[in-house]
């Protein structure tokens, strides 16, 4: 974690650091994600399918070699040994999650050949953990969201995300649009209030908006940077977008099953190049944090 980062860790995520069981058992369940990082690529990488093509793999090597877990040709450092199970009862889920990610098989997941569905299943549990319902919380809250907003919400999932803001906020409009009709159509079941519909980018949906929530998606898109500039063209002016983005300097194995998700694209970002590609559209107006738990900021429409 970036230096720069412990303070704003510190005051945006203390009720998660809370439910965890504190500083000593997050940094114990952190770990593990370090570990299963490194088994993932040990496994990759003697199986012969470290191909940086794949996003998973991709995420495991630079995640690992910006740790220094491994060498620029790919192989081993020392061994890591197990960490030590937290008690406490979110920071002990987190782990349960690297835990059953594991059990689909990194070769299988390196190599393409892991059901889609099981994996858009898995990474749409992930929205339903304690932890990370906390975690996102904290984010809107820290940002200064509020109520009283038209929000869009690319691909918006099952709509989790829309729960969770109607749950504290009251937007005047909540859009979320992702490809996949099932999910629209559960989406509009889960969550009366919001809007709902079937698109495959920013680029198709009409309207304007004051906020376009991005937590964990930017890595989804074939062209992220054809997407922002579409994003840019329906925020109204001096609208903002609020980005919550996984990247090499977070935690590797999150990092890692976050790109799974993308094992078509090679969508892999460190703090800098997320940042490099929103000036492209959009200035800056508030960041928050580098890395711990994601890159996290406000950007405005100029």
């Amino acid at each position: 974690m970036p230096l720069t980062d412990y303070p704003s860790v510190l005051r945006h995520f203390k009720d998660y650091i809370r439910a965890s069981g504190g500083l000593f058992e997050l940094k114990k369940a952190l770990d593990w994600s370090v570990w299963y990082a490194y088994k993932w690529w040990r496994e990759v990488k003697e199986a012969g399918a470290a191909d940086l093509r794949n996003s998973f793999v991709k995420a495991l090597y630079t995640s690992l070699l910006a740790r220094g877990v491994i060498h620029e040709d790919g192989r081993l450092g020392k061994e890591l040994e197990k960490p030590e199970m937290p008690k406490g009862l979110y920071a002990r889920e987190w782990v349960e999650m690297h835990q059953r990610f594991d059990e689909l098989g990194a070769v299988k997941i390196a190599t393409n050949q892991v059901d889609r569905n099981a994996l858009e299943l898995f990474h749409s549990d992930i929205h339903l953990q304690g932890w990370h319902k906390i975690m996102i919380g904290a984010f809107l809250k820290a940002t200064g969201f509020s109520g009283g907003l038209s929000v869009l919400e690319p691909l918006s999932g099952e709509g989790y995300l829309a729960t969770l803001v109607y749950s504290e906020y009251t937007p005047s409009l909540y859009l979320g649009f992702h490809p996949n009709p099932s999910l629209v159509e559960l989406s509009r079941k889960m969550v009366k209030n919001a809007q709902f519909v079937v698109a495959n980018s920013s680029c198709e949906v009409k309207g304007s908006y004051d906020v376009v929530l991005l937590l964990e998606k930017l890595h989804l898109f074939t062209d992220p940077a054809t997407e922002l500039k579409c994003i840019r063209e329906i925020l109204k002016p001096g609208g903002k977008l609020y980005i919550a983005q996984p990247v090499v300097e977070s935690m590797p194995g999150y990092l890692a099953i976050h790109a799974a998700a993308a094992v078509s694209h090679i969508n892999v970002f460190t703090w800098k190049e997320v940042e490099q590609l929103l000036e492209m559209a959009f200035v800056l107006h508030r960041r928050l944090i580098k890395a711990m738990p994601f890159y996290g900021a406000v950007w405005k429409r100029g």
